[in-house]
């Protein structure tokens, strides 16, 4: 009696591995078949089955945050800033030092208008990284705030930084035009915007200048200084 019972205890268990085994085998064949998918997809320019392949990613290796990354960066390419705030907020509840999905978020919920909640994802994403530029976005969404003592102070903190001194970004010229301009050129326009929001309009006016001395053809700068009367 003992010897059948073994003998049938023996048959379940290497059934079940036998199951398992299969079972283990599907799955990593259904991971290959949609990697290849997403692989194909991108080479012919089709974003929407990228984007399904990616899902079918998710749901077969939930604990690979890398698809997360993925996703919350196709979604805010083509511009659907909500979806990506969302994407990009479960993979920092998984990694809340990912550098890409804070930068993702903030950027998202600014193009939301949630500012507020942009500005604090900046400023956790420059305690971790130092950037400058980084820096900049803190300053501007505190003057859009009006926390406009905050955005001065951050402005002074990123002229000194050495990295300003030599850095040039895009802006426009006269003709819409996407022209290089000194990266302090940039930030003293933005003191002259605070220097104005705070009533000190010759302050505004000299943070203009200084902005035009750099950048002659900077053509928001030339706008803020002499403003057209409504």
């Amino acid at each position: 009696m003992n010897k059948i019972v073994l003998a049938i205890t023996l048959m379940v268990a290497f059934s079940t591995v036998g199951y398992s085994q299969t079972e283990n085998t599907a799955k990593q064949e259904a991971i290959q078949r949609a990697k290849a998918k997403y692989s194909r997809s991108i080479q012919y320019n089709d974003f929407a089955i990228a984007k399904d392949a990616i899902y079918d990613l998710l749901v077969l290796e939930p604990s690979n945050f890398s698809y997360l990354d993925s996703l919350a960066y196709m979604y805010f390419e083509f511009r659907q800033y909500a979806s990506a705030a969302l994407v990009s907020r479960d993979a920092l509840n998984r990694n809340p030092q990912n550098r890409m999905m804070l930068q993702i978020g903030a950027k998202s919920l600014s193009e939301l208008g949630a500012i507020d909640q942009s500005l604090k994802m900046y400023e956790k994403l420059y305690t971790i990284s130092d950037d400058a530029f980084v820096l900049f976005e803190i300053a501007q969404k505190q003057y859009d705030l009006k926390k406009y003592d905050e955005a001065m102070i951050n402005t002074e903190l990123l002229l000194g930084k050495p990295i300003v001194e030599g850095s040039q970004v895009y802006v426009n010229n006269a003709s819409g035009e996407q022209i290089e301009a000194p990266f302090k050129a940039v930030v003293h326009n933005l003191q002259g915007l605070i220097a104005r929001a705070q009533g000190n309009e010759e302050s505004a006016k000299k943070y203009f200048n200084n902005a035009l001395k750099l950048a002659p053809n900077y053509a928001l700068a030339k706008e803020n200084l002499n403003p057209k009367k409504e």
